[in-house]
């Protein structure tokens, strides 16, 4: 049987994706707290957070079963209201929950040393920078097919996408990647010798009052 390469079934697969890869993050939430031993020794405060953080990643599971039940159910078959399900989903629950409490932060260290960072150690830099990723191809899996379900006379019928254009695109985004790549290995990330030895130095002293 072959199956022709559309943007509702390139969307389709690219949402499977996106949502796949929030499952281990997820996963790791929703056992957060599970342990009542581990419990047993934090105060009030932190097991109240544990607590939350394992409800929190229940529900996320939940929506990414979601997600990909009307994927594979209705996404898949041009259905309209899938579009609109799909949309809430990545604007009202990945934006919110995965996407924005990294912008809403004070980041001290710059767009480079970020995606160092990401690249090179597995922390808190490389889950932001995977996580606005995952987000972003949401995005695109929801403007790809846009025609096939708002389109003038398409009655739901799928637009073929040309291996040009297949071809195109993977092409700019590894140009895009191996850009960034360069920049990373190319700049060079040095603190300053005053830096350095400006916790050996004493503060100044205060203005002489008046």
């Amino acid at each position: 049987m072959k199956v022709r390469a559309d943007s509702v079934l390139v969307a389709s697969v690219l949402f499977t994706i996106a949502l796949l890869c929030l499952v281990p993050p997820s996963l790791a939430n929703a056992l957060t707290g599970r342990n009542k031993m581990a419990l047993a020794a934090l105060d009030a405060g932190f097991r109240a957070v544990a607590r939350l953080t394992g409800t929190l990643g229940i529900a996320c599971l939940a929506m990414i079963l979601i997600g990909l039940v009307v994927t594979w159910t209705g996404f898949i078959k041009h259905t309209r209201s899938a579009w609109f399900v799909m949309f809430v989903l990545a604007l009202a629950w990945a934006f919110p929950v995965f996407v924005l409490p990294w912008f809403t932060g004070h980041w001290v260290v710059t767009f480079p040393e970020l995606l160092y960072s990401a690249i090179y150690e597995s922390a808190i830099p490389r889950f932001a920078v995977e996580s606005v990723l995952i987000f972003l191809l949401m995005v695109v899996a929801l403007l790809l097919p846009v025609r096939s379900f708002f389109g003038r006379g398409t009655s739901g019928a799928a637009h073929a996408l040309s291996p040009k254009l297949i071809g195109g695109s993977v092409v700019i985004l590894l140009m895009v990647v191996i850009a960034l790549l360069v920049w990373v290995h190319t700049r060079v990330y040095e603190i300053p010798p005053e830096m350095l030895r400006s916790w050996q130095q004493m503060p100044p002293p205060p203005p002489p009052q008046q």
